[in-house]
């Protein structure tokens, strides 16, 4: 998708998905503006974000990997318990980064002593307490993604067109420049004073890239990694993963 293209644009939010997405990530512009939302609970609404699209691989991996047979069943079971270990501790590293990033910007780090650190379900909660009606917005993304799930992939058929290995790649690809640019910004808002200006414009580029990664087609028609690098079936009979290469007519 070009962001620039305007025709672009209309095409993309004529998708349910894209469209819905789009109102999701746009909501905590209310929240700012209502509620006071600052940087602070904003990077770390984010970062919920990514422990929930982690939780909503686990379905996919092995919905897809049914595709394979008994073997690819297996397989999803496997790679969803290595990817809620990888996956798992990659959150909480970044989790507890955030924690302590959050601590100095609300009193200098004096509570950073209380805040929980590599415990998920603890900085869960430091969360929940850090902006008003956070749970509600949490909930807004939690129905998205559930929605996502039943719609796209089980209703429109995409875990035909998929395999376990692209969808547990898949998260790692959308989340690393995303929340690279999102916690620099908030990093520049919390030494600015967390101007709502900011914070609105930390909230529109969020929106904007969440429109680029729902509407961005891959080979097989699916948004997201491309299953096409991966020959699942190939990876069950020989360990090998890479497609063998076109034939070459005569």
């Amino acid at each position: 998708m070009n962001l620039l293209n305007p025709q672009d644009w209309l095409r993309a939010i004529r998708n349910p998905v894209v469209l819905t997405g789009l109102a999701v990530d746009l909501a905590p512009v209310y929240a700012v503006i209502m509620w006071g939302w600052g940087a602070a609970p904003l990077v770390m609404l984010y970062w919920i974000e990514n422990v929930i699209a982690g939780v909503m691989t686990l379905p996919r991996l092995l919905i897809s990997g049914a595709n394979f047979g008994v073997g690819g069943v297996f397989a999803g079971l496997f790679m969803s318990a290595f990817f809620v270990f990888h996956y798992g501790l990659f959150c909480a590293v970044h989790g507890t980064f955030l924690m302590v990033f959050v601590a100095m910007s609300e009193d200098g780090g004096q509570s950073l002593q209380a805040a929980p650190m590599m415990d998920m379900l603890g900085m869960i909660g430091a969360s929940l307490r850090l902006g008003r009606n956070m749970d509600l917005m949490i909930g807004l993304i939690v129905g998205w993604q559930v929605f996502v799930l039943f719609y796209q992939f089980i209703f429109k058929g995409d875990w035909r067109r998929t395999n376990p290995m692209a969808e547990m790649f898949a998260p790692y690809g959308r989340i690393v420049i995303l929340h690279f640019g999102i916690f620099a910004g908030a990093g520049a808002l919390f030494l600015l004073g967390d101007p709502m200006l900011g914070v609105l414009l930390l909230i529109v580029f969020r929106a904007i890239w969440g429109v680029h990664i729902n509407s961005k087609q891959r080979s097989d028609g699916l948004p997201g990694m491309d299953a096409s690098k991966y020959d699942f079936g190939k990876l069950l009979k020989t360990g090998d993963a890479t497609p063998d290469p076109p034939e070459r007519l005569p």
